[in-house]
């Protein structure tokens, strides 16, 4: 909701290029593997995760919501253009849930080659 209320505050008058390109890539839907302890690569469960959360509740907030980050909102403030890269719109995320000893195995791909995978596959579209 804060994210939604800030990008209405500040984009009022203005489209943002940022959901130009959010539209543009709404129909590609990617294969994301993630492990929940790999700190790099497990914001997309949170982002997935809290836009699911909005859907629920939100509608119109969760679709800006969804389109914007607090980094690039706070960049617009000081007058500086900043597309956030990381959102996407839809994926297909596949969680890796089998125990990791620590981040740097969480985030290396040799635990995808493991026979005895605990994995968690969802589509998330937008």
């Amino acid at each position: 909701v804060l994210t939604a209320g800030l990008d209405i505050a500040m984009n009022s008058d203005k489209k943002s290029s940022s959901n130009d390109s959010f539209a543009a890539l709404s129909a590609w839907i990617p294969c994301l593997f993630v492990n929940p302890s790999d700190y790099i690569c497990s914001e997309y469960v949170g982002y997935f995760e809290h836009r699911k959360k909005m859907e629920i509740g939100a509608g119109s907030i969760e679709k800006i919501a969804a389109q914007n980050s607090l980094g690039s909102l706070t960049m617009g403030a000081f007058g500086k253009e900043c597309e956030p890269t990381h959102l996407i719109p839809s994926a297909i995320l596949t969680v890796n849930l089998t125990p990791q000893h620590d981040c740097i195995e969480a985030h290396g791909i040799h635990q995808w080659w493991k026979p005895d995978l605990h994995l968690e596959s969802k589509l998330h579209k937008y």
